[in-house]
């Protein structure tokens, strides 16, 4: 056996419970060949062993991030980054400034975001609204949930077919153009991506030469991708791959030894009568782009919309509803979802949906027990709930039963979308949201992710973050902190709700691994696995039941990746 690596003297967490902790590890190639004490390492040494002094350093696995966007950001790399304003004042304020600051011969297309979902009432923001700021070129207005958005006049016209229409090609389902009392559109619009503008960017294009680089490329990409690598991340999850060009770049980068982690593609199932559409395009990805590194295994499919804009799924009648009659809604039935989940495990495939509610997360838990009743002992496929931002109580113990996996973002549990759902869910709903502990209790598989969506957010794709927020439950972004008249010292409900440093990392690690089938090489660190690591000079579990709330302020030291020690700094905070 020859070790090229010998590293002593750690403080190494392993998350193998059959040793739980180390001092030193052994590097033989890309694997570990041995992880215990410092004496039995440096027995394995010889005079071409590179033996390192960790000097107390702290070492835990490499971290998988299961839930993030890398092609939709790179995409927002033209986006106008606003500054977050929280009043209707404040924010065309903002347009104006930076309307200015970006006259239409630099940006033809005023792409700006984000406006707060609480910023406006139920009727939304309007087109007249934005006109008034911005009317020398299209604008779209983002809804900081990227579930919805506001065209001013110019963009809403370049949307309109013969008919008089807006039509979107939104990858993920029809998206709804609002019209108010008297009939009109109003510019705003729910689940409408930005690949939707077509119609924009052709007539953009015809009259100015202008288009949007949608295609991922060094400059948009590399700030983010050196970003996840600086942090730990040394695998991740696309929550939906947009588009074979930027899947084939991803491959390109492995091809040429830059891509430096693994990734998980997914394939968008737009609608349910779209599901051989989307297998087939699975199996083609998968013979053109499966590397070492690459897997495309996974079909992502949105069973709801978002509890901020009331087109969710809920087991109870909406709160603002004097009828009592509006539950929300879901994409498909449960009846449709139980023969996807069937379909799927005879080929094999993953399914990762995007839940919100508790009436769509009901549905699911419904749809793979049934799928489990028909496969019988042929079921082998992970099913994946993503998000899950309110679950029934009665629910909560089917998903250890059904093994089914939880995403969590877990820095949305500081309430990072402010108090949008309330007025749908009730106060004393809403006060439930966001609480994995109850899952984590009961031993269900909970891992984590930061489903960063534009470069606004792209510095929450720090797991650091996210870590610090759900051990404490208070939003570190003063621009989206919670009422501390209303929430004493900004505690996101229920307080009781806070995650521990142990459950994050296990999840991170352990659970992430095991659901994107990675177990075999990555998640723990112990021998025949691949030597991904993750170095602090803290001691990050001590620092983090000491001070929790300092969580954020922990850089890595640096990382290994296949057992080559890297010290990558990203400009990702220069770009924002």
């Amino acid at each position: 056996m020859a070790i090229e690596k010998i590293l002593f003297n750690g403080k190494i967490y392993t998350e193998n419970p059959d040793m739980p902790k180390a001092t030193a590890v052994a590097i033989d190639g890309k694997k570990f060949a041995f992880v215990g004490d410092d004496y039995g390492a440096k027995a394995l040494a010889d005079s071409n062993t590179e033996v390192i002094d960790m000097e107390g350093k702290t070492i835990v696995p490499g971290l998988l991030d299961g839930h993030t966007h890398p092609s939709i950001v790179s995409k927002t790399f033209w986006y106008i980054r606003g500054c977050l304003p929280q009043t209707e004042e404040e924010l065309l304020a903002d347009i104006a400034k930076f309307a200015k600051e970006y006259p239409k011969e630099d940006r033809p297309y005023f792409y700006y975001e984000s406006y707060f979902t609480t910023t406006f009432d139920e009727k939304g923001p309007d087109r007249w609204l934005f006109d008034r700021i911005i009317n020398d070129r299209p604008a779209r207005i983002q809804d900081f949930g990227d579930h919805a958005c506001c065209y001013n006049t110019r963009a809403l016209e370049m949307l309109m077919d013969e008919n008089g229409v807006p039509h979107s090609e939104s990858p993920i389902g029809a998206p709804e153009f609002v019209k108010n009392e008297n009939g009109e559109y109003t510019g705003w619009c729910h689940e409408s991506v930005c690949e939707g503008d077509l119609g924009i960017f052709k007539a953009l294009k015809e009259e100015t030469g202008w288009e949007p680089e949608f295609t991922m490329n060094d400059e948009m990409s590399t700030p983010l991708f050196d970003y996840f690598r600086q942090y730990g991340i040394i695998g991740m999850m696309d929550g939906f791959t947009e588009g074979e060009e930027n899947l084939e770049y991803v491959w390109q980068l492995d091809q040429e030894d830059r891509l430096g982690m693994f990734y998980e593609a997914s394939v968008i199932l737009p609608e349910i009568e779209n599901l051989e559409e989307t297998i087939a395009t699975a199996r083609d990805w998968q013979r053109k782009y499966t590397t070492y590194h690459i897997r495309i295994n996974t079909v992502k499919f949105f069973i709801d919309g978002t509890n901020e804009m009331g087109d969710c799924l809920s087991t109870e009648p909406f709160h603002n509803d004097p009828t009592g009659t509006n539950y929300g809604m879901a994409m498909a039935t449960m009846e449709e979802m139980r023969d996807v989940i069937v379909r799927l495990n005879n080929e094999r495939l993953d399914l990762h949906v995007h839940t919100i509610c508790d009436g769509a997360f009901r549905l699911m838990c419904d749809a793979v027990e049934e799928a489990q009743k028909i496969c019988g002992d042929d079921w082998c496929m992970k099913v994946t709930l993503c998000h899950c931002e309110i679950i029934h109580p009665d629910d909560i113990i089917r998903v250890k039963e059904l093994g089914i996996y939880i995403d969590y973002s877990c820095h949305w549990a500081g309430g990072y979308f402010g108090e949008g759902a309330a007025k749908f869910l009730g106060q004393k709903r809403w006060e439930t949201m966001h609480d994995q502990s109850k899952l984590l209790a009961v031993g269900a598989k909970v891992g984590f992710s930061s489903d960063v969506f534009s470069y606004q957010e792209a510095m929450r794709a720090n797991p650091m973050i996210g870590m610090q927020v759900s051990m404490t439950r208070v939003e570190p972004w003063e621009a989206v902190r919670l009422d501390s008249n209303k929430y004493p010292g900004s505690v996101r409900p229920p307080v009781d709700a806070k995650l521990s440093i142990e459950q994050l990392i296990h999840g991170y690690t352990v659970i992430n691994a095991e659901r994107m089938r990675l177990d075999d090489k990555l998640g723990s660190i112990e021998e025949g696995k691949l030597a991904n690591m993750v170095v602090f000079k803290e001691d990050i579990f001590d620092f983090a039941h000491k001070t929790p709330e300092r969580f954020s302020e922990i850089d890595p030291w640096g990382t290994f990746f296949e057992g080559e020690e890297r010290h990558i700094v990203s400009t990702l905070k220069k770009e924002r």
